[in-house]
């Protein structure tokens, strides 16, 4: 059996995703409250940061006189360009400023050791549900009901609005003259690919969002610049959306959807970028926990290389004999149907499960 990678694509299924601290905290909800994606569920203080400030070097005295200039004392507050320490002159004084908020930690050597201020960290719910679970001082588990869909590329962080197409078909470019201010605000849908220029011009009009099929590669240094998530659904180059994907996303035009465009790991898992779309009210069917599913006659899978890259079909056999593929080498493959492109044959290793 031939256990192929999988990326999930569902209309309808029960979501559980942790909302942790990186560090010890309070958690602000309880179990069994429902939650919206900006409702904070906890928080708090990261460790402050030291800077060392020359006091002697910028005053210009030695080290044993800068007690006469100082302003400030061990354990003092300051705020950020509050002066610590001056010497004043016949025409200009030399002022030493305290470059953020923090306590005066030490003095010694001709420095003063500042302890910044520890920033408050707070983690919001992201997708609207209910709280299931918590672990004491770092977070809750919240679980929803809706749409699912894993990107295979991504970058930025999490955001949420609501979903809008931005083009007509999944082969259709996103041209950035049609990015007009009826999109702001929301996560535009953009078929198969992206240009610099549309992917300004949705800064310009303070998209939530893009999710696009495919990217070219010279556009991901732009990317880590966006203020808003990028999904990718198929890969890099000129792809277009898979259909299954782009006609969910159609489906629920004028949902909310929570978008993350990171990476991350959850237990043993890697977890992609993805699109939740809660649809609270309905009901789930059952299902088992997600698990590898080896190909089998009649599952949709998506080719993963050249010439029919992001195309998405159904199998319909699996010989059991190797075939010579156009390389010349002989492989175990799949006969895939693409519908109005035919019935093709493709290695098993270029297949990818779309699970749903």
């Amino acid at each position: 059996m031939y256990y192929p990678p999988q990326t999930k694509v569902t209309p309808l299924t029960t979501i559980t995703r942790q909302r942790y601290l990186p560090v010890p905290g309070q958690v602000l909800v309880r179990v069994g409250e429902r939650v919206e994606p900006s409702t904070p569920v906890a928080r708090a203080l990261l460790p402050g940061e030291y800077r060392i400030l020359d006091v002697a070097s910028i005053l210009g005295v030695r080290e044993t006189e800068i007690d006469k200039y100082l302003l400030k004392k061990i354990g003092q507050q300051v705020r950020k360009g509050e002066r610590i320490a001056v010497r004043k002159r016949l025409l200009f004084a030399r002022v030493c400023r305290a470059p953020a908020d923090g306590f005066i930690a030490a003095i010694g050597g001709g420095q003063v050791l500042l302890e910044t201020v520890s920033p408050v960290y707070e983690v919001q719910a992201h997708i609207r549900g209910q709280v299931v679970s918590l672990r004491p001082n770092y977070g809750v588990a919240i679980e929803t009901v809706g749409a699912l869909i894993e990107g295979i590329w991504g970058a930025g962080g999490e955001e949420t609005g609501v979903i809008k197409m931005a083009v007509e078909r999944p082969d259709e470019p996103l041209d950035a003259e049609n990015l007009t201010t009826q999109f702001t605000a929301a996560v535009l849908v953009g078929g198969m690919t992206a240009d610099a220029a549309a992917l300004k011009q949705a800064v310009r009009i303070e998209a939530r969002g893009l999710i696009v099929g495919s990217l070219e590669p010279s556009l991901r240094p732009l990317t880590a610049q966006l203020p808003f998530p990028l999904i990718v659904t198929e890969g890099m180059g000129r792809i277009p959306m898979a259909r299954p994907i782009f006609e969910l996303l159609g489906k629920h035009e004028g949902s909310e959807a929570s978008i993350s465009g990171g990476t991350s790991v959850r237990g043993e898992e890697r977890v992609r970028p993805e699109i939740i779309i809660p649809q609270l009210g309905q009901s789930a069917p059952p299902g088992a926990e997600r698990r590898l599913s080896p190909l089998d006659i009649g599952l949709t899978v998506r080719v993963i290389s050249q010439p029919y890259q992001g195309a998405v079909g159904v199998i319909t056999d699996l010989p059991y004999w190797p075939k010579e593929v156009d390389s010349g080498a002989r492989l175990k493959v799949a006969e895939v149907d693409l519908g109005d492109e035919g019935v093709i044959s493709v290695p098993l290793a270029n297949l990818e499960l779309i699970s749903t």
